[in-house]
């Protein structure tokens, strides 16, 4: 068993630690996406409308199971296409809660900056890969 997982350890792209961190990242954003097919938040729904939650709800999935699927691979110019649907999801995500009333600010400041740090995440594995289309070592 243990052999086993230490071939398939082996077998992450290098930095095998960073593709893994990342592998969990899009995983998040796949569950997310599914969770807001299921049960729509109505607050965004409210703000975006039916149609435009769904398309938000279908980027995250796509974004995410496509970053998942490749990340650990190494296939990053089929990741980026991932991170970039990624980043749009986010960017809807956060102009959609800029036009939420709340009257609490520090909740605004809260949120969007969480919106901006995973933006940036995506933005700087994009940077990471942006010279190449495969594994280079290869």
């Amino acid at each position: 068993m243990r052999h086993a997982l230490l071939k398939l350890w082996l077998r992450v792209q290098e930095p095998r630690a960073l593709s893994a961190i990342y592998f969990f990242a899009y995983l998040a954003v796949t569950v997310l996406g599914l969770a807001v097919m299921s049960d729509p938040p109505r607050t965004i729904q409210g703000t975006l409308g039916q149609t435009l939650v769904a398309c938000w709800a279908g980027m995250l999935v796509v974004g995410g199971g496509i970053g998942a699927c490749t990340v650990l691979q190494g296939v990053w110019w089929l990741e980026r296409a991932g991170a970039i649907l990624c980043m749009f999801a986010m960017g809807i995500y956060g102009t959609a809660y800029w036009g939420i009333p709340i009257s609490q600010v520090s909740l605004r400041v809260a949120s969007i900056c969480f919106v901006v740090f995973a933006i940036l995440a995506f933005a700087a594995r994009l940077v990471k890969t942006r010279h190449y289309a495969y594994d280079p070592e290869k």
